[in-house]
């Protein structure tokens, strides 16, 4: 077993939770709370995420590279952004990811409300109209389709 497949550990004095994630990667938050992520012209705009509440609620951006679960360390198959809200972040230890290097933890149970920020940057063409081609649809497009086709595309059985 090496270093890399080893979870975090739990805090110490805390409770086992059957259901617990650790999350790895980097606060992409400056001082100020605020991420700040380049859209493709660089200098010259930037999409600024922050976290606004008037109850006190306190969250991260997060750039995730893997996870942690049930005694198992996993990779994400890319990098995603997450918005993190609740636990703070704490130093990483376990599964290859060290707090030396910069990378933060965040402990979270499955059930936890997440925000995923999907980031694309291409024209509009391979965006728009690309992605709507056979074969790079969502499974909900093409359930649609069937159901329509089996009745004739009529949208109801009457």
């Amino acid at each position: 077993m090496t270093y890399e497949s080893v979870p975090a550990p739990s805090p110490s004095g805390s409770r086992y939770k059957a259901d617990e994630i650790i999350l790895y990667g980097i606060d992409l938050n400056d001082a100020d709370r605020v991420a700040h992520l380049d859209v493709g012209m660089v200098g010259k705009a930037e999409l600024q995420i922050s976290l606004a509440s008037v109850v006190g609620v306190t969250g991260s951006t997060v750039l995730a590279y893997g996870y942690a679960f049930e005694g198992h360390c996993y990779r994400l198959d890319s990098n995603r952004i997450f918005v993190v809200t609740g636990p703070s972040a704490k130093p990483a230890v376990g599964c290859g990811f060290e707090a030396n290097m910069g990378y933060k933890m965040w402990r979270l149970t499955a059930s936890s409300q997440l925000l995923e920020i999907s980031t694309n940057f291409a024209d509009a063409r391979a965006l728009v109209l690309d992605a709507q081609l056979p074969g790079k649809r969502s499974p909900n497009a093409y359930a649609i389709t069937l159901r329509t086709a089996h009745r004739n595309g009529r949208l109801s059985n009457d």
